[in-house]
Order: C-alpha cells, then structure tokens, then sequence
C-alpha cells in the first residue's frame, strides 16, 4: 500500500496520505489539494532473537549436516 509524504502549500502542514489509484491527496488541515510531494525515506530496523538463516532459508539444517545444505 502506497504511502506518499506532502507538503501543503497554502498552510505549510507536513503530512503522509495513503494514495490508492486515481485518489487525489488533500490536507487534512486546510482541505487543499495544492501539495507538494515530498521525498519519502524509509528506515528499516531489525532487532530478533532469531537465529540468522542459512542460504536455503531454513535456520540450522546447513549447520548441523556438515556444512552442507540438505536442501539443496
């Protein structure tokens, strides 16, 4: 699902929309469509208890076979 950032050109509000085929994005302050798409940056962060998985997916059957994959 699209999420795009704008800025609103008449009162300045800075905002995300969900934006799903031909929808327009309005502010949801002043209720204008005059925006300005911003630049979205993502950030990921990934913090597990897991172990990490092997090539195949799986977490331990590389290791515990010698080192080779039984899945493969």
């Amino acid at each position: 699902m699209p999420i795009f950032e704008y800025l609103c050109a008449e009162c300045g509000h800075k905002f995300e929309a969900i934006v799903l085929g031909e929808q327009k994005a309005e502010c949801p302050k002043c209720h204008t469509a005059k925006l300005e798409q911003q630049l979205s940056r993502f950030s990921a962060h990934a913090h597990s208890t897991a172990p990490a998985a092997t090539g195949c997916g799986q977490t331990a059957c590389c290791m515990n076979n010698g080192g080779g994959c039984s899945m493969n």
